[in-house]
């Protein structure tokens, strides 16, 4: 498990808050949870960080190249990703976690765990979000977060999604026992309902790896749905495996687009949203025993995949990745 910890590249006014990123980092690694977090070596970022690698714990950063100078990148991380973008390096944090945490910050980190908050509420992904209030810091962000209920700008169950804890302990028990609600969206049962997948993107020579199970005639992205539980991550990895006996390496995963289209084999017109990653795997894909067939397509071959697989390819081609 991994937890992903925003929070300031400054260490704040108060000698509490590096007291609580510190005791977080040390609670992190004593309970074998990795951090995941914005890879800076200043301010509160890197007290957490130092700390979980004091006690022996695993830290994974993740910064922009402009950034690795301007936020004095950490030397020493058991792993540090460095990335093109922002927009690639909150991706990269949210596919490496299973969860995420505010420490007190400033404006970045009220953006990266707003996103990420956001993302929950839409389905994209079913991991907790927290505030660890340190010496009442989030006080007043809680007060507004009411006051948007009581506005009827945010219902209850998405406000109930970003909980506030003054005990890391406590937020960690939380995490361990994590229930999401509903997702933004989800049918209540007045229509059908819709299909959540996860989908691994292998290109090789500038084709992209599709897979036929066996009563299809349709070429699919590898992967496939999430049991409860699982991050995304944990079940794209056990659907590879089962699929085509490759292993993913779970620390390679890089989140890449979210595709909502309408769902193959079904005549109510639901639809299905796909997320997808790249992972690095160990192994060559050969058929299981659900595959019937192996392809690699380009957009040439786009009528042969379902609408979700022919946005994916159309996204591609246009980033110059596939023919």
């Amino acid at each position: 498990m991994r937890i992903c910890v925003f929070c300031g590249s400054k260490p704040g006014a108060g000698s509490e808050y590096v007291k609580a990123a510190r005791h977080l980092g040390r609670l992190l690694a004593q309970r074998n949870i990795g951090l995941v977090y914005g890879g800076g070596s200043l301010g509160l970022m890197g007290e957490v960080a130092d700390a979980t690698l004091d006690a022996g714990g695993e830290v994974i950063g993740v910064i922009p190249y402009g950034l690795f100078d301007r936020e004095v990148a950490h030397r020493g991380l058991t792993d540090m990703r460095v990335v093109a973008d922002m927009h690639e390096r909150k991706a990269t944090m949210a596919a490496l976690s299973d969860g995420f945490i505010a420490l007190p910050g400033g404006a970045g980190t009220m953006e990266e765990l707003f996103e990420v908050w956001t993302w929950g509420q839409l389905g994209l992904h079913i991991k907790p979000c927290a505030l660890l209030d340190v010496d009442g810091y989030y006080r007043q962000l809680h007060g507004f977060l009411d006051h948007m209920v009581d506005e009827e700008f945010l219902v209850t169950a998405y406000r109930q999604m970003l909980t506030l804890h003054t005990d890391p302990i406590e937020l960690l028990e939380y995490f361990a026992n994590y229930q999401p609600p509903r997702q933004k969206y989800e049918p209540t049962g007045s229509g059908p309902d819709s299909v959540d997948s996860l989908a691994w993107l292998h290109i090789r020579d500038r084709r992209l790896l599709m897979v036929r199970t066996r009563g299809k005639e349709l070429f699919y992205l590898p992967g496939g749905k999430r049991e409860p539980g699982e991050s995304d991550v944990q079940a794209l990895t056990r659907e590879i495996q089962e699929e085509l006996g490759v292993t993913l390496y779970a620390d390679s995963f890089s989140f890449q687009r979210s595709v909502t289209a309408t769902a193959d084999g079904f005549d109510d017109g639901r639809q299905v949203t796909m997320l997808c990653y790249t992972a690095a795997h160990g192994g060559d894909p050969a058929p299981g025993r659900e595959i019937a067939e192996l392809t690699w397509t380009g957009t040439a071959d786009a009528t042969r995949c379902p609408p979700a697989g022919q946005r994916v390819l159309a996204y591609l081609h246009s980033r110059g990745l596939i023919d």
